[in-house]
């Protein structure tokens, strides 16, 4: 192939999907200012957003480029684009709030619909300050807090913005396939490192095996954060394999790129403080190098984290709240390693370190590299003699004890099987990818320790290669998320899938080169060995689950609800399911003020005669501060563990109206296998005119 040709191709395979990380990332940054603004409408957000994404690309199209060929670029975009296409013709359509998809998609067309932040929640239609101040009364549901007047949603604002443009463009259907398109884009990205670091030949590899892993379609097919994630992440960390090699001003430029998109990477989840964290020390090396880009690489991180954070704080406070536990040893982790590492740079500009021999020492990397090979070794075989608990009073400790007793397991909810993440990783990647990625960090680490003793070149991809091992130990050690899967596993989406495909691959192209001679024909056979290593258990883990689709009618089963209320109705939801499912929808999609009525704890157990005489005596107050306020007080249930019709006869309902009555399914639950079907669920709402006070 002539030099433009494998340029052109390189380019496509290695520049273009640092360019959309970059366009996506400046998405997600302006969004912020809108959104704050109540701006956040298609005749400011598009032009703006358009003209952002285009310079951040503009600046982006610097990357240096890999050349490579046609077939391998081709192939690498190939494999992304059908990815992309299959979890986009696949989508679910999670709308009725069950789990976190649900809550991104309320929230996006919550923003498409609404421009701005907080939500309204429409408290003069409620009665007002006296509503607020019953402590039966509450403005929340899962996800969406009550904070004063208004509701704040959960998450961050990255994805549900990028999300609300689909919105925008094609409602519900729209919304659903843009983490498909953004799913492509990842597993491009994915392929480009890939073909920086271990070679284009093996890219399309790397491609096919993380596009078929089960966790990653599962994420593409629903609007969950992290689609935009993996690609902004591994947009940066292209630019960090650039950055070392780089020399003047093109290694200050790439390390400015690297640190603002490494940064960005917490516009869309909080967990990008684990990777700036590990990050540090990298910095703290070519800090001491006095390495060109080094400076730059700092200035951007720390600015677009702080940016970030900052942004977090204004539209996402109650959520930093609810995971403080695992936020502050965070920040806790980041602000220590900052200063340690400080403190080294310091050190060694004064020539401190150089006089402690054991930091040179020859035998410090082969120590550290068996040092690894345990601590991986302890994460794999802890089933065999560690159980993993919570405490058995969180709020997830009940889930999992229902789904044990479901299930037939012992039943003890303060497990968090976390114990068994390697095995998660196996389930869907194979034990050769597993043992092969294990090997290759292992023999990875004594290159990488040399190099910051100054006994040799520091590898191009030391930083991603500290940055992905450090994040990747701290999630298998604490997955830190309800272990239901197919569910939980997108926490390996981000950072673990990827990094041990790229080092399962690294490991098969060593084995590859290394036994090869000119003309042996071994050498395809090898090649083919290690795809059927790779694919084939990727393959198996998706095949049962490739071609199913949950969650499907709930748009229109939506549509019937928001057409049964009519003007002035006010909704209040009277049970259990309803509350968790049913308020945000109707108060963001329905444009129906909604609420939701309960009985604290010490106030009666469910079910109970005076569970019922409070709930009863709730509805009647709040049904008279609604019609005071001129609205008509409609009283909604969904069903659960007493009927819903029951629940609004109970009530006083006369002739309660069932509005949806959806049979669908949604991903099944399981906690000690590897998922490989669905669950059928049934969407219900049943609604009543709440009935008017007996007179006294």
């Amino acid at each position: 192939m002539s030099s433009t040709g494998s340029t052109a191709a390189g380019t496509l395979l290695t520049r273009v999907p640092v360019v959309l990380a970059a366009a996506v990332a400046a998405l997600t940054a302006v969004a912020v200012p809108l959104v704050l603004l109540d701006l956040w409408t298609p005749p400011v957000a598009l032009p703006v957003g358009l003209v952002v994404a285009v310079l951040a690309g503009r600046l982006a199209w610097g990357t240096p480029v890999v050349a490579a060929g046609w077939w391998s670029a081709g192939g690498s975009a190939a494999i992304a684009l059908g990815a992309g296409a299959w979890a986009a013709l696949t989508h679910a359509e999670h709308v009725v709030l069950r789990r976190d998809a649900g809550s991104v998609a309320l929230y996006a067309h919550h923003l498409a619909t609404r421009h701005g932040l907080p939500v309204d929640a429409s408290v003069p239609a409620l009665g007002g300050a006296a509503a607020l101040a019953d402590p039966n009364l509450t403005l929340a549901s899962p996800a969406f807090y009550e904070v004063g007047d208004h509701v704040v949603p959960q998450f961050l604002l990255g994805a549900p913005a990028l999300y609300s443009l689909g919105d925008w463009a094609g409602g519900w259907t729209g919304m659903f396939v843009v983490p498909g398109v953004l799913g492509a884009f990842g597993v491009l990205a994915v392929a480009g490192f890939t073909a920086r670091v271990v070679g284009p030949r093996w890219a399309p590899l790397a491609a096919a095996v993380l596009a078929l892993a089960q966790p990653v379609l599962h994420a593409n097919r629903s609007t969950y954060s992290e689609p935009p994630a993996l690609l902004v992440l591994f947009g940066a960390a292209a630019l960090l394999v650039a950055l070392l090699p780089a020399t003047g001003r093109a290694a200050a430029r790439l390390g400015l790129g690297a640190g603002l998109l490494v940064g960005a990477c917490g516009f869309v989840r909080i967990d990008f403080l684990r990777e700036v964290a590990v990050l540090v020390p990298v910095l703290a090396v070519l800090l001491v190098v006095r390495h060109p880009g080094a400076r730059a690489l700092l200035a951007g991180t720390a600015l677009a984290s702080a940016l970030a954070v900052a942004a977090a704080l204004l539209t996402s406070r109650p959520y930093l709240g609810t995971i403080s536990g695992s936020l502050l040893p965070l920040v806790a982790g980041l602000v220590v390693l900052a200063v340690a590492s400080a403190v080294v740079v310091r050190l060694a500009r004064r020539g401190v370190l150089a006089r402690q021999g054991w930091l040179r020492s020859e035998r410090l990397p082969t120590v550290l590299a068996v040092v690894l090979g345990v601590v991986l070794a302890g994460l794999a075989s802890r089933p065999l003699w560690l159980v993993v608990r919570q405490d058995p009073e969180d709020s997830g400790s009940k889930l999992v004890a229902g789904l044990q007793l479901a299930q037939g397991l012992p039943v003890d909810g303060g497990r968090t099987y976390a114990e068994h993440s390697v095995d998660w990783i196996a389930w869907y990647l194979g034990w050769p990818a597993v043992a092969l990625a294990g090997a290759a960090a292992v023999v990875a680490l004594p290159r990488v320790v040399r190099g910051v003793q100054g006994r040799g070149a520091l590898p191009a991809w030391t930083a991603p290669y500290v940055a992905a091992l450090g994040s990747t130990l701290l999630t298998l050690y604490r997955p830190g998320i309800t272990p239901d899967h197919p569910w939980a596993d997108r926490r390996f989406v981000v950072v673990v899938l990827p990094a041990v495909v790229v080092l399962s691959v690294a490991a098969c192209r060593w084995v590859v080169v290394r036994y090869s001679a000119p003309g042996q024909r071994l050498t395809g056979l090898r090649v083919v060995v290690a795809v059927v290593l790779l694919l084939g258990p990727a393959a198996w883990g998706t095949l049962p689950v490739a071609t199913q689709r949950t969650e499907v009618g709930q748009p229109a089963a939506v549509a019937r609800a928001c057409a049964s209320f009519a003007p002035g109705d006010v909704a209040l939801a009277v049970d259990p399911r309803s509350r968790n499912e049913w308020p945000q929808l109707l108060r963001g999609t329905c444009d129906v003020p909604s609420a939701s009525l309960v009985v604290p704890t010490g106030q009666g157990r469910p079910g109970t005669p005076e569970y019922w005489q409070v709930l009863r005596a709730a509805v009647d107050r709040q049904s008279e501060r609604v019609r005071a306020a001129g609205g008509t007080p409609v009283l909604v249930a969904a069903g659960g563990d007493t009927d819903p019709v029951e629940v609004l006869t109970r009530l006083g309902v006369q002739d309660p109206r069932v509005v949806v009555s959806l049979r669908t399914s949604e991903d099944e639950r399981v906690l000690t296998r590897r998922p490989d079907g669905v669950q059928r669920i049934d969407v219900r709402l049943v609604t009543g005119v709440a009935p008017r006070p007996a007179l006294q």
